[in-house]
């Protein structure tokens, strides 16, 4: 075998190298769009079985004669709540072991909490943002002017 038929052989090998990286390069793009594909797939998949799971179990919990109407925590673990009970008003103590009956509410003395319309997101969030500035800034002018 002499240098010439030596040098075609490294020849061809580079050449078959080339050609091999070259389809690498592509079957590895191929393979990353597809587990991209088969990621989001799943993730659509996830949405969809948690929104009918939670929309299966909001409508076994839904009670027309039981109503959960205001609560208040006065210690870890423990609350007082305002419950509707057909047409009945109770008080009950709620805590970690137990729940007892405070007191039964006549239901003219009972004051719905007024709702909220909630509002617009930005909104809401602009004008906290703008009285918590315009309060800091008012404490920090008093201060200055104390001095």
């Amino acid at each position: 075998m002499g240098s010439a038929d030596m040098f075609l052989m490294l020849l061809k090998l580079k050449d078959s190298g080339e050609t091999m990286g070259t389809g690498n390069a592509v079957n590895n793009i191929a393979r990353f769009i597809t587990m991209l594909i088969i990621f989001i797939l799943i993730l659509l998949l996830t949405y969809y079985t948690t929104r009918f799971v939670a929309g299966a179990k909001k409508g076994s919990l839904t009670a027309t004669n039981m109503e959960l109407l205001e609560s208040l925590q006065l210690g870890q673990g423990r609350y007082l709540q305002l419950m509707r009970l057909g047409s009945r008003y109770v008080v009950l103590a709620v805590s970690k072991d137990r729940v007892e009956l405070v007191t039964e509410l006549p239901a003219d003395e009972y004051i719905p909490a007024p709702s909220s319309s909630g509002g617009d997101f930005k909104e809401i969030l602009l004008k906290s943002m703008k009285d918590g500035i315009g309060a800091v800034s008012g404490k920090k002018a008093k201060e200055g002017s104390d001095e």
